[in-house]
């Protein structure tokens, strides 16, 4: 009797374990670029249907080929789309744009933006050569190998203050500073950005409260309402991409608005300048 009862108990050990096997699990979201851009316009368009009060078919449809435009424009050697990176956006986005709310300030959009930049991810570690930070592995950035070079490797990022030497793999000057050569018997080091009408570039930049205007001279940032074309044009650190493009705190929305028209028509990336320079700086 006791050997049928265990008998029995081990068959219906070996049936459960044989039905879990079985059990097939929910793939996980965003698994390509179909999915994902599907999503993307599905978390932005939500705005259509409280302030902007637009059509929502139309606006995911052409957001869609907005994100599928965005995602194929950082692809290339290495780079591909990143499901986990992928779902991240998607969340940011939607944490981003729910709620019917009437404006989205400037930095929840920049971090938004930071987010979505690395739904396409290469897999060049240390030491390995690359073209943009997104040809790198995890937080890894391409900086040049010597200050001025020509070949760039992937490495970790490291802050260098006012002074400090620098022209290194992944050493970056702060803000407002930018690695100069002091001549070829001595190591470069972080001096201040030009100031307001000093000549300037991306490897030699201004002050932090000037721009590099399209004149290659230092200009002061704009302050809300003026034109921009990138964030580092303004004081707030937003240039809102829909047209005209100007320097605000963040989009806003109501029936009919520029930000709600430039959504449903998706005429640009709506999470914002979702660029970064490469390091090296």
């Amino acid at each position: 009797m006791r050997t049928g009862l265990f008998f029995g108990v081990a068959a219906g050990l070996v049936s459960l374990l044989a039905s879990s096997c079985n059990l097939t699990s929910a793939s996980p979201p965003d698994q390509n670029e179909t999915e994902f851009c599907a999503d993307w316009a599905k978390a932005i368009c939500q705005v259509g249907s409280g302030q902007c009060t637009f059509d929502v078919t139309t606006c995911a449809a052409n957001q869609t080929n907005v994100c599928t435009a965005f995602v194929d424009s950082l692809q290339g050697g290495t780079r591909q789309y990143s499901q986990p990176n992928g779902a991240a956006c998607i969340g940011a986005l939607n944490d981003t744009y729910s709620g019917n709310q009437p404006s989205i300030a400037a930095q929840v959009l920049l971090n938004t933006a930071a987010i979505c930049s690395k739904v396409v991810a290469g897999n060049a570690g240390s030491d390995q050569p690359c073209t943009t930070d997104s040809d790198c592995t995890g937080n890894l950035i391409c900086t040049p190998t010597v200050l001025g070079g020509s070949n760039s490797v992937c490495a970790a990022a490291v802050s260098e203050a006012l002074g400090d030497f620098c022209g290194g793999p992944g050493q970056q000057c702060a803000a407002g500073s930018f690695c100069q050569s002091q001549g070829p018997k001595a190591a470069p080091i972080c001096v201040v950005g030009g100031p307001t009408g000093a000549t300037c570039s991306a490897t030699a930049p201004c002050v932090s409260s000037d721009t590099c205007g399209p004149d290659g001279t230092c200009q002061p940032q704009g302050t809300t309402g003026a034109a921009c074309t990138t964030n580092s044009d303004c004081t707030s650190g937003y240039c809102d991409p829909y047209p005209p493009m100007q320097c605000t705190n963040g989009l806003t929305f109501a029936r009919g608005s520029d930000d709600c028209n430039g959504i449903e028509s998706a005429g640009t990336v709506p999470i914002g300048d979702a660029s970064s320079p490469d390091g090296g700086g």
